[in-house]
């Protein structure tokens, strides 16, 4: 069966470009955006393809757009050099192929072409490529040099064009140096431009969570989790502070790669592999022990009076086809944790999911269950109702709860 992960389809379309194969790569690429339509890493992969098949002026706007997302993506920059190149513009060429050295020194295709163009533009080509005061704060920022680095950037972006490369670079290293008002100053400062910059829609919404401005860094999180499903860039930044928890998304099944209907397999001494019948969809979040969940789920309920079924953003398991028309897919886990009430990962799995939609009262009712009846299940379902509890402070029935769980816990271990 195909690999439906949203990092499987990437790297499978980024293997048909290294093929020649741009058409393909493009269906891959239309396919994902169904499923994640802001995901901002394919936007460039598909740049890539329309650039391979002469869609000029589309892959541009791609490029442009990927910038709009992720202003340090090298790639973008080696691309749109070699646009601007084919169109005669050797400044707009140069510039962007420089901002491609400084974000990714070690591809040498790119300062080849850097070089070869500095000798087209100079009349003679240069052996090496001199270094940059991006580059110098590129190694101020690996070294972990930060004052170094905050002053280097300061004084750079008062000198050149707006670089949201910089400015990026600058509200991330402003927080990771606890300077967390000017980082808010400046992913402000960002947002009013790029609306979509993922790394400034993370910052600043870590920065008002669970402040007089919460509900809007909610909103940055959710829009921020839509950029990138997997929370890969939350995790890099953040690590155990991380406010979305890491995750797998997938995109839905096609109704040809669904699995043959059957009873699940039996292993050669006849007896069932633990385990087995639970739904393959259960493998999909990678909880982290101190990441409380924010945004929504990649999981979307079905909307309910739509004309037809709507397909389900990182959804996995059962074809959309193959349910009933009105039924979301949490109305397919619910009928399953109903049938069977003893498979506490499966009811884990759908208190996670209801917790993610912000059906707060929902999730507690499984987690409630889960903790009156699966000791088991009682170390995760204590992390994650301390997660829960640093989003909704002082909720009566979260309290309770949790001290139900510890209180279980303690007792079980005695």
């Amino acid at each position: 069966m195909a690999d439906l992960t949203l990092r499987g389809q990437c790297e499978g379309a980024a293997r048909l470009l290294r093929s020649s194969r741009p058409q393909e790569a493009i269906a891959v690429c239309r396919r994902i955006l169904q499923a994640f339509p802001r995901h901002a890493a394919t936007y460039s992969l598909l740049g890539q393809a329309c650039l391979g098949i002469g869609r000029i002026e589309e892959a541009t706007g791609l490029f442009q757009q990927a910038l709009g997302a992720d202003p340090e993506q090298a790639s973008a920059y080696a691309n749109l050099a070699a646009i601007y190149e084919q169109q005669g513009n050797a400044d707009e060429a140069l510039w962007h192929l420089q901002r491609a050295v400084e974000l990714d020194p070690g591809d040498r295709g790119v300062r080849s072409a850097l070089c070869r163009l500095y000798g087209q533009y100079n009349g003679h080509e240069l052996s090496r490529i001199r270094m940059t005061r991006g580059s110098l704060v590129r190694l101020y920022l690996a070294g972990q040099l930060y004052p170094q680095a905050i002053a280097e950037l300061y004084e750079i972006m008062a000198a050149e064009r707006p670089r949201y490369d910089l400015q990026v670079s600058l509200a991330e290293v402003l927080w990771r140096d606890g300077q967390y008002l000017e980082a808010q100053a400046i992913c402000e400062r960002i947002l009013q431009d790029l609306p979509h910059c993922l790394k400034a829609n993370l910052i600043l919404g870590q920065l008002w969570l669970n402040s007089d401005q919460d509900e809007q860094g909610r909103a940055l999180l959710q829009r921020a989790q839509a950029l990138d499903p997997d929370n890969a860039t939350a995790q890099a930044i953040f690590g155990s502070r991380s406010p979305l928890p890491l995750r797998i998304a997938r995109l839905p099944l096609a109704e040809e790669e669904a699995p043959p209907y059957g009873p699940p397999d039996l292993v050669e001494d006849e007896e069932f592999v633990e385990g087995h019948t639970i739904p393959e969809e259960r493998a999909e979040a990678l909880p982290l022990e101190h990441a409380p969940p924010v945004a929504k789920a990649a999981v979307e309920e079905e909307s309910p009076g739509s004309n037809g079924p709507q397909v389900g953003r990182g959804a996995e398991g059962t074809p959309e086809a193959a349910k009933p028309e009105g039924i979301s897919l949490i109305d397919v886990r619910r009928q399953y944790v109903a049938e069977h009430p003893d498979d506490y990962q499966a009811r884990l799995d759908l208190a996670r999911r209801l917790r993610d939609l912000w059906k707060l009262n929902q999730a507690l009712e499984h987690y409630a269950i889960l903790v009156q009846q699966h000791y088991e299940a009682l170390p995760e379902v204590i992390r994650d109702l301390e997660s829960l509890d640093r989003i909704y402070p002082a909720t009566p029935a979260l309290v309770a709860l949790l001290e139900n769980a510890r209180a279980r816990e303690r007792r079980s271990v005695c």
